[in-house]
């Protein structure tokens, strides 16, 4: 990780800490969840990651359906 991720990620603990010291604890729930879901798409849209190239492949095996026959 780069530095100035690293420096993201501490700046946004110590807003989250210093919200649950000093607010309500719905709205420090509230703030820090905003907080985490802005750094991952932060992240997520700064990756070379995609999820539907086949070079990078799955553990998730592919649904197979049973193949119709045709009955008596």
């Amino acid at each position: 990780m780069g530095s100035r991720l690293i420096s993201g990620v501490a700046v946004l603990l110590i807003i989250c800490v210093t919200a649950a010291a000093f607010l309500p604890a719905w709205l420090g729930v509230l703030l820090c969840s905003l907080a985490l879901a802005l750094l991952y798409i932060v992240v997520r849209l700064n990756s070379r990651f995609d999820p539907l190239d086949p070079r990078f492949g799955s553990c998730i095996p592919p649904i197979t359906r049973p193949r119709d026959s045709d009955g008596p």
